[in-house]
């Protein structure tokens, strides 16, 4: 068994030596990767340079091209076809530009009539160079040919020209000979295996170098390749097969007359993928090389030494983590400490070991507590009146405490599986139910919601649930918890004093309405009286009177017809008051009234002298303002300023008499507006403003 376990731990060792070879590895091997990314841009970056570059100088040649042919359609001799002339003409410009293979003009059928090398009966009205400048009228580049006067492979331009009238006359062109490419690729420093090649707008191969025998030119290059290029832009680099079958890293650029037009000549420069990644896989391969050494070494070193040192302090080790495993918390490794190695090992195991002993200990100390505070929770639960329910997450009784049977009637091993919803009294679920299902929806506690059951005898028990959601470890919704309480004689007792306040709000609405009544006696008894007054003074202090009684009774009035028995609404008072006092069909003054009226209530013992302030205001405002006039205007203004209310009684009239004291008391009525503004503990203001106007403020 020793020999067994020393063994096993070596092999432990050995695979610890693997795993610490593998950051090594992985590190050379990504090392490769990167190194052969690096190789794959640079070569790329170069091909492209070079497609490039060919591009530059072929649209140089092309843009020379069209400046030598738009110069030539200039010139009488070709427009008018002065085929002697044209002759040596071309000659001479074939002598100082070789890179040409021929110049020559053809009329509009595409008969040759002028050529700077000898011809014959030659007629290039089948090439597409010669179709498209007479169908464009302007400038074109051809395909692939092989010249039928040079007879060598060429690439033609074709630019259409026209005769003194204006008409088209004929088309020169400039076949550039396509062999002039061999000395820039003879210039470039390319690999070994390189190539480099043009292709016209159809994909027909015009030039190639090296030249192989499975690249011939005049002959359509790869399919795939054409794919590739066709479908990318106007540059671009791929990894593709050749129609040699070597894997090149290939690169394109094209090259078009015009924005608008499809290109109609596309170089191409390829790499062999081979050369390009030939440094990285030889790099890779040595660094592979002396990692595998340092690793053959690790693991001799791993087997051969490592065991018989490690193996029996990890033997000591693993016997002490058994012995504690099977539940021995005495158990220690009796090794010397240390800050690393097994050392730190044995000294982390008996740390761990001294852990779990003390937390064992706690952990029994807690299980005391937490029976203690069951019981306790036991004893609480039995002495009171509620009783403790749980639901699970469809609303279904999982716990209910034994209380419920005082209340309810029922055991609580009946509820079990059931929703208190199938207790509910009679209409009361349409109510119910929504609550808790809002609650349940948004996560929310319910609180005192209170409801009637049905009793197990078949009584209504009013009830009052409180609840909050509850979650597993998971922190899953699982229903809730809550209490019930029994408030059957609490509801009860709420309404009859609710009752009873109705009947005393219906009393004192009778008190007032019957004062009212009254007030409205003593006044009609007034009028009586006046019938039997002569005497103008007499009779003008029976109608103040009267005013005055009908503004107390109004109070009294506007107090049993509103919903609050304490406080009245200024506002709407004062729309009463106003044609109660003048009448609704005046005669003699007409008055028009301009009332700002804020909604504003105010307590009964401010609405008496308030009303009775009023009333002096307006008798004043209609005796002294409006006399001798037919027409005249009483404004009325409320408000709240801050916790002030305030009110302003002005009219149009004269205004009030120079050095006017209210405090006075001249008449009875400013005496009695006097006294009343300081029973309501406010102020009075008074001046003249297109009329007299009073201020009366006092708290709310």
């Amino acid at each position: 068994m020793k020999i067994r376990w020393t063994l096993s731990i070596r092999g432990g060792l050995v695979l610890l030596a693997l795993l610490a070879v593998l950051p090594a590895l992985a590190l050379q091997v990504y090392d490769g990767i990167m190194q052969r990314r690096h190789l794959v841009d640079d070569a790329t970056m170069e091909a492209r340079r070079s497609a490039a570059t060919f591009a530059q100088v072929q649209a140089r040649i092309t843009d020379s091209t069209r400046l030598l042919l738009t110069t030539l359609a200039a010139m009488p001799e070709v427009r008018h076809l002065d085929t002697t002339a044209c002759n040596a003409l071309f000659a001479s410009l074939l002598q100082k530009n070789p890179i040409y293979i021929n110049i020559l003009v053809t009329n509009r059928q595409g008969d040759i009539v002028a050529s700077g090398l000898p011809y014959g009966r030659v007629n290039l009205a089948d090439r597409k160079h010669f179709r498209d400048a007479m169908t464009t009228g302007d400038f074109s580049a051809g395909e692939y040919i092989v010249s039928r006067t040079g007879f060598d492979p060429a690439f033609p331009f074709a630019l259409p020209f026209r005769d003194a009238a204006g008409n088209t006359a004929g088309v020169l062109i400039a076949a550039v000979k396509l062999a002039s490419y061999d000395t820039a690729f003879d210039k470039l420093l390319l690999p070994p295996g390189s190539m480099f090649g043009i292709t016209d707008n159809k994909g027909v191969r015009l030039y190639y170098r090296p030249k192989t025998e499975t690249n011939p030119l005049g002959q359509p290059v790869k399919a795939a390749v054409w794919e590739a290029v066709s479908k990318g832009g106007e540059d671009g680099a791929f990894l593709q097969s050749g129609s040699d079958g070597r894997q090149r890293f290939l690169a394109y650029q094209k090259l078009s007359l015009a924005r608008s037009q499809a290109p109609y000549m596309t170089f191409v420069v390829g790499v062999p993928e081979a050369v390009v990644l030939a440094p990285a896989r030889k790099a890779l391969a040595t660094n592979l090389l002396f990692l595998a050494a340092a690793a053959i070494l690790a693991l001799g070193v791993a087997w051969f030494f490592g065991g018989a040192v490690i193996a029996r302090r990890l033997d000591r080790v693993a016997a002490t983590a058994d012995r504690v495993g099977r539940g021995d918390l005495t158990a220690r490794t009796g090794l010397p400490y240390g800050e690393s190695g097994i050392g730190k090992v044995a000294k982390t195991l008996d740390a761990m070991t001294e852990l779990l002993a003390r937390q064992e200990t706690a952990r029994e100390n807690a299980l005391a507590a937490l029976r203690r505070n069951q019981e306790r929770m036991a004893h609480i639960a039995a002495s009171m009146d509620d009783w403790i329910w749980e639901t699970d997450a469809d609303a279904r009784y999982v716990y209910v405490s034994a209380k419920v049977r005082q209340s309810m009637g029922y055991d609580p091993e009946a509820l079990l599986g059931k929703s208190f919803f199938d207790f509910l009294a009679p209409g009361e679920a349409g109510r119910v139910r929504p609550v808790f299902e809002a609650a349940r929806d948004a996560d929310e506690p319910v609180r005192e919601c209170i409801h009637w059951r049905v009793a197990k005898d078949g009584r209504r028990r009013s009830i009052s649930t409180s609840g909050v959601p509850w979650r597993d470890e998971s922190g899953a919704f699982r229903g809730y918890r809550g209490v019930d309480k029994d408030v059957t004689a609490r509801i009860q007792a709420e309404n009859e004093l609710r009752e009873s306040l109705a009947e005393k709000d219906t009393l004192l609405k009778e008190i007032h309405h019957r004062v009212k009544n009254n007030l409205q006696i003593i006044s009609g008894l007034l009028y009586l009286q006046e019938e039997q007054v002569q005497d103008p003074a007499a009779l003008e202090s029976f109608r103040e009177s009267r005013n005055r009684i009908a503004s107390m009774a109004l109070v009294h009035e506007e107090l049993y017809r509103a919903t609050s028995l304490s406080r009245i609404r200024l506002d709407d008072y004062i729309r009463e008051l106003l044609p109660r006092l003048f009448g609704h069909a005046q005669k003699t003054p007409r008055l028009s009234f301009d009332c700002r009226l804020d909604p504003v209530d105010v307590p009964i013992e401010k609405a008496v002298p308030a009303g009775l302030v009023l009333n002096e205001l307006f008798t004043n405002a209609y005796k002294h303002a409006f006399a001798g006039r037919g027409t005249g205007l009483l404004r009325v203004e409320l408000r709240e300023e801050e916790k002030d209310v305030v009110i302003v009684v002005s009219d149009d009239g004269p205004g009030l008499p120079k050095g006017f004291d209210p405090d006075g008391g001249a008449t009875l009525g400013m005496q009695l507006i006097a006294n009343l503004t300081r029973q309501l503990g406010g102020s009075l203001d008074v001046r003249n403003h297109d009329g007299a106007a009073f201020t009366l403020r006092f708290p709310q």
